[in-house]
């Protein structure tokens, strides 16, 4: 009975601790994380107080510090809306300078002639004044010869896109014959007046950030609007690089030209030179002359010495079989 009293007692001792810690764990749970969140370290404090918050030294907020956030907080809206009003008048802007624009066509022009000459040196001249006379210039030139003399060869010119018909009409003109034509054209207007909506998008925001720039007061404010100036300008340049690189494309159209010489009117090679022939022939017996001495100079010095060692042992091989060969025999 003794134990059984005792053991009641125990149990209903932990009852009363489990049910403690059970109320004590519920109270933290709906009311601790409220209390801690009120808590500040000094650590935090310190931090706050350097990134123009309130520290140890300013523990209640003064009348002057709101009216300063609030008046941040207004020339941050005043700077949203003057974005998107600029924004909004760039792009009534841009639409404006599209339809003006979109006269003006983008076209990339390529071309490529297979020609059949007489003389592709003539030829080669010819071409290269004629796209001169049209504003344009020989980009490269590649020629080599074949069988016979017979040459061939390739060319590449650009000329103005205005000029491109009539300069590939009258490059056919020197042909004796058209092998192939093909010209090809790309209408890029599209992509480059879009190209041109960005840019002019894009400085509109860098002057945005630069005004920003010179208005800001904290040093954070300016190191910020720095990054975004930076970032724009980037962007502009790229934007910039990608149109001047259209242009260029636009500009000047490319005409690729492959010569190949006619054989029954290519122009015969230089007669017959026999003093030439003379003075090849006696220079291959000179050499040949001279590489019949280099070989025994080399024999003599190099492959004399480099035999003896075989000659003496082959003599020694010989000398001790003949005496093997006596021994066995008598």
């Amino acid at each position: 009975m003794i134990n059984d009293e005792k053991t009641k007692k125990v149990l209903k001792i932990g009852g009363i601790v489990v049910s403690l810690i059970l109320i004590y764990s519920l109270f933290t749970l709906f009311f601790g994380g409220g209390m801690q969140t009120k808590k500040v370290s000094p650590a935090s404090l310190s931090k706050n107080n350097m990134n123009g918050g309130y520290g140890i030294n300013s523990p209640m907020m003064s009348a002057e510090s709101i009216d300063s956030d609030a008046v941040s907080a207004g020339v941050a809206q005043g700077n949203r809306m003057m974005k998107e009003s600029v924004a909004t008048d760039n792009f009534i802007q841009t639409e404006v300078d599209e339809s003006a624009q979109i006269t003006d066509k983008k076209v990339i022009k390529n071309g490529d002639l297979s020609l059949k000459i007489g003389s592709a040196d003539w030829a080669a001249n010819e071409i290269s004044n004629i796209v001169k006379q049209k504003g344009g210039e020989v980009f490269s030139t590649n020629f080599y010869e074949a069988v016979r003399g017979q040459k061939s060869g390739f060319m590449t010119v650009k000329v103005p896109v205005a000029k491109f018909e009539e300069t590939v009409s009258d490059i056919k003109k020197i042909a004796v014959q058209v092998i192939s034509e093909s010209t090809t054209g790309q209408d890029v207007t599209e992509r480059y007046t879009d190209l041109q909506a960005q840019l002019k998008n894009k400085k509109a925001e860098e002057e945005s950030f630069v005004k920003i720039l010179g208005t800001a007061g904290k040093i954070d404010d300016v190191l910020a609007a720095t990054r975004e100036v930076a970032r724009v300008r980037g962007e502009i340049e790229r934007l910039e690089g990608k149109i001047r690189f259209m242009d260029s494309q636009t500009d000047m159209s490319t005409i690729t030209i492959n010569l190949t010489e006619d054989v029954t009117v290519a122009p015969v090679n230089e007669g017959w030179r026999p003093w030439q022939v003379v003075k090849q022939s006696v220079k291959e017996l000179v050499s040949n002359i001279q590489d019949f001495a280099d070989g025994i100079i080399r024999f003599i010095i190099v492959g004399i010495p480099s035999l003896i060692p075989f000659i003496l042992l082959i003599v020694f091989l010989i000398w001790a079989g003949k005496k093997l060969f006596r021994k066995i025999n008598s």
